[in-house]
């Protein structure tokens, strides 16, 4: 292990330059790289010890983020003290992360009690490891003037130890909204737009904004609306020649390799690309019809939505009401990065681009902007279940807001019967046609939508 670690302090640049570049020009950062760059610069500056964990689905570019710290700490952290291991290629050697560590120590001389110099660990698909949360937790107490950040699947948070959640500093890597898309792009949107678009999306004043916002839809090509739903949701839309084959490769990877570790067998996992398929196609499901199609019993086909949800590739949303009836009614089912319905559909030649494909992908990109949303202001994401109702409501402490989505023009028939029913007092109906407002309702064009996030 300690010639390993010798190796690895050697080769680690040579190694993370794919990640961090594209034709010798370093790739454009997400913005969240900022405020984790705070906090290592916090760490070099007080010599505290911290662990970070950036978790989330695959393809959101954790790795990337991890390329990009390191060619940013190169020269403020000496090449020694900058490690970077894959903890999946970590297993396949026969090794463990402890011995990772143990193996450090030997190769620089210097127990993690004593570490000299400020020290940075990048471990990137920590979850491979089956201790890496008591490794991590024994490696923060023990050592001085160490940080840890560290890349894993969402599934991680579940098996995340209350020791190490006291401990750790927990990012969520989710997928791109539009204007971190636009972003990677070299285009900017002001700030103080997005923040009145979302305003008016959760019921405050939209007045003067028609003025605004032709100066920024002129910043940017019409067609990226469609390119930010079929790929864009994923950074790799932004380097990637084949886009939609390179997502295709996250669900199996997600299939061969996540779900095969979380204890499925061959016999099942085999359902599992007909499963996506069932869901990525738009169909109206319930629960009898999946297990009748795909010949699984009720059980298994909960066990694979529920490992599916838990690695985010899917989001259910559950029809609102008691707990009782969320349970009875089958959730509706988001792809939380459109991209990945869109790869699912292009790979079975089922992709077509029309009003019906692009209003499902539609659909997915607000549920996505609804969920974060939701998580920010301690909320939750649900659907009328009743014949006619609204495609979401979002419930926040003092708010609930009914959201209709709809890829051509829309009417406010389904908006005012959900408002009705849940006793909301703001409706929003994200549509293909132009900005309005009748009283409580707010018609968003499509992109409105999309650059409020």
């Amino acid at each position: 292990m300690e010639e390993y670690v010798r190796r690895i302090l050697t080769l680690d640049g040579r190694r993370l330059e794919k990640f961090a570049f594209a034709d010798g020009e370093p790739l454009p950062e997400r913005p969240m790289m900022g405020k984790l760059m705070e906090e290592v610069k916090s760490f070099l500056s007080s010599g505290r010890g911290r662990v970070i964990l950036l978790y989330g689905l695959r393809g959101v570019g954790k790795t990337t983020m991890l390329a990009q710290l390191y060619f940013k700490l190169l020269g403020k952290v000496s090449e020694k003290r900058l490690v970077y291991a894959s903890v999946d290629e970590i297993k396949m050697l026969g090794f463990n992360l402890w011995e990772v560590f143990e193996g450090y120590e030997h190769a620089v001389g210097e127990r993690l009690e004593e570490l000299s110099e400020p020290t940075v660990f990048l471990l990137d698909e920590v979850h491979y490891d089956e201790k890496w949360d008591l490794t991590l937790k024994v490696m923060h107490d023990r050592a001085r003037n160490l940080m840890i950040i560290a890349t894993g699947s969402s599934a991680m948070e579940l098996k995340l130890s209350t020791d190490l959640a006291r401990r750790a500093k927990r990012i969520h890597v989710t997928p791109l909204t539009f204007g971190e898309y636009l972003h990677l792009k070299g285009i900017r949107v002001d700030e103080g737009i997005r923040n009145e678009l979302k305003g008016i999306l959760l019921g405050k004043g939209a007045e003067g904004i028609e003025e605004k916002i032709p100066g920024v839809l002129s910043a940017f090509d019409p067609i990226e609306v469609e390119r930010y739903l079929l790929y864009g949701s994923l950074p790799l839309a932004i380097s990637s020649r084949e886009p939609l084959e390179d997502a295709y490769s996250i669900v199996e990877r997600t299939v061969h390799w996540d779900l095969a570790n979380m204890g499925f067998s061959t016999g099942v996992l085999e359902k599992v690309f007909p499963l996506m398929l069932m869901l990525a196609s738009g169909e109206s499901l319930n629960y009898d019809r999946l297990t009748s199609k795909l010949g699984v019993s009720r059980p298994v086909l909960a066990r694979l939505l529920s490992a599916l949800e838990a690695l985010e590739v899917i989001l259910p949303v559950r029809a609102h009401g008691s707990a009782g009836k969320a349970v009875r009614k089958t959730p509706k089912y988001r792809f939380l990065a459109p991209a990945l319905r869109s790869a699912i559909l292009n790979r079975f030649g089922f992709l077509e681009m029309n009003g019906k494909t692009f209003g499902s992908l539609l659909e997915d990109a607000v549920a996505l902007y609804l969920y974060l949303i939701a998580k920010e202001r301690l909320g939750s994401v649900t659907y009328d279940a009743g014949k006619g109702g609204a495609d979401f409501i979002l419930s926040t402490p003092g708010e609930r807001v009914v959201v209709e989505v709809g890829w051509g023009r829309k009417d406010e028939g389904q908006v005012r019967k959900t408002m009705r029913k849940v006793k909301a007092e703001w409706g929003v109906i994200v549509h293909g046609g132009e900005f309005r407002r009748k009283n409580n309702i707010v018609w968003l064009p499509r992109e409105w939508f999309l650059l409020a996030l």
